[in-house]
């Protein structure tokens, strides 16, 4: 079977953006971007009859956590001051306020007992993670740039946008439980890559690299490779017994001026607040100096009374409660998502150990409409509830491999972000599917 059999990989080939025909242009010299995989779900189920506010739909597919305050955690503000200054532009790579609490939250954290430490002139506040992103696209010059397959979807648009540097994909292997080894970074520095970017923890597969091996991959690029670290699910850390600690690349940096290690991250993921888009990026001085000039005229910076509210959530205190009650909470949340599928046959050969996602292998099912990740998705559609295919996670800048020839084909993404009930509906909507189809 190909594509061109299948109505729903001509649905996504006849969406903009998401085939490699140039579209008629219906404003002279402007172009469609396309869509990232998760807005092209949200849009497929928009058709069909999807809103936010119908209680009726479990959306699978939004990259977000449930956001109320959990019980034990800190509580979330409900308003916020607007002081005199902060009706006025703010530094377009944050407030020094900010930066200083973030700076000082990095060193209590990783950086106890070390000489070199970060401060406020090694951050830079951005508004939102994407955002962040692209400012660090906006830096990158002629150079070759790895990345891992699958990852993040917003890294393709990233990756195709910019035209000074070549994006290199890397495909991780299934059988190694996608797992980012020193033997594929030691392979990329022989190629004579200058930047690596990479989740971790990682996105969509819930794997995480840590510890000792963490520390020895930042010794091996030392002074040969810039490491990009996303670490957006760094509190989703379910490997140490819910004792609330988090995993960062900060804890390994020798020194903060000089290694080559920049970190993207924010109060989106861990603490739960998407819609503040308030995040930053991590780095060395002179690196940070840049991100606030492509910020000048990216972006024009984060909210600046917002900056100011998020301050007090930075408290090292509030941070460790609030870590140990997610980690809890996810872990629970995980867990009771693996047994549904377990019984429902659907078994996760590698069950995450960070971030709020399920990789979720079809491939063993036997009907044609259900064992590859776009199919999948759209018999979800009919019983209301919202998965992300697997392909949108394999990087394809060009879009014009075959669709069926992804290796993330059968696979779909499925998030434990959202509340209990909204799980529940979810995963009895999959089990109609199943049913429907004869597989259980």
């Amino acid at each position: 079977m190909t594509e061109h059999h299948s109505s729903a990989h001509q649905n996504l080939r006849q969406a903009r953006g998401n085939d490699h025909v140039k579209h008629h242009e219906h404003l002279p010299g402007i172009s469609h971007p396309g869509s990232t995989g998760v807005i092209y779900c949200t849009d497929r189920a928009t058709a069909l009859g999807y809103s936010e506010k119908d209680p009726e739909w479990a959306n699978f597919g939004q990259g977000a956590p449930e956001t109320p305050t959990l019980p034990g955690g800190f509580e979330k503000p409900t308003t916020i001051t607007i002081s005199d200054s902060s009706r006025e532009y703010g530094p377009t790579a944050g407030i020094k306020e900010l930066r200083e609490a973030v700076a000082k939250l990095y060193n209590e954290q990783y950086r106890q007992g070390k000489e070199s430490k970060y401060t406020w002139e090694n951050v830079c506040i951005v508004p939102g993670g994407r955002a962040g992103l692209i400012r660090i696209a906006a830096m990158l010059g002629e150079t070759l740039v790895s990345y891992f397959i699958p990852d993040y979807t917003a890294y393709s648009d990233m990756l195709s946008q910019f035209k000074s540097f070549s994006p290199f994909p890397i495909p991780l292997s299934e059988e190694d439980k996608y797992h980012v080894n020193e033997d594929l970074i030691r392979d990329e520095l022989k190629r004579g890559v200058s930047v690596i970017l990479t989740s971790n923890p990682r996105n969509p597969t819930g794997q995480v690299l840590k510890g000792e091996e963490l520390k020895r991959v930042q010794e091996m690029c030392r002074g040969k490779c810039t490491l990009l670290f996303d670490e957006f699910y760094s509190g989703y850390n379910y490997t140490s017994n819910a004792d609330g600690k988090t995993i960062s690349s900060a804890e390994y940096v020798v020194d903060v001026d000089k290694d080559s290690v920049v970190i993207i991250d924010g109060l989106t993921k861990s603490f739960r607040l998407p819609g503040w888009r308030i995040c930053w990026v991590i780095g060395p001085k002179e690196f940070i100096k840049g991100m606030g000039s492509t910020g000048s005229f990216l972006d024009g910076g984060a909210s600046h009374p917002l900056q100011e509210a998020a301050i007090p959530l930075l408290k090292v205190e509030n941070v460790r409660k609030e870590m140990k009650v997610l980690q809890e909470h996810f872990i629970k949340k995980r867990d009771y998502v693996l047994d549904r599928l377990s019984k429902m046959k659907l078994s996760v050969a590698y069950p995450p150990e960070a971030t709020f996602y399920i990789w979720l292998d079809l491939s063993h099912l036997n009907s044609s409409e259900l064992s590859n990740g776009l199919s999948f998705f759209e018999e979800c559609l009919k019983e209301k509830v919202i998965v992300v295919p697997g392909i949108f996670f394999d990087l394809n800048p060009s879009k014009r491999r075959e669709l069926f020839d992804s290796p993330c084909h059968h696979f779909v993404r499925l998030s434990f972000g959202p509340g209990m009930e909204v799980l529940r509906k979810g995963l009895d909507g999959i089990e109609r599917v199943l049913r429907k189809f004869g597989e259980i």
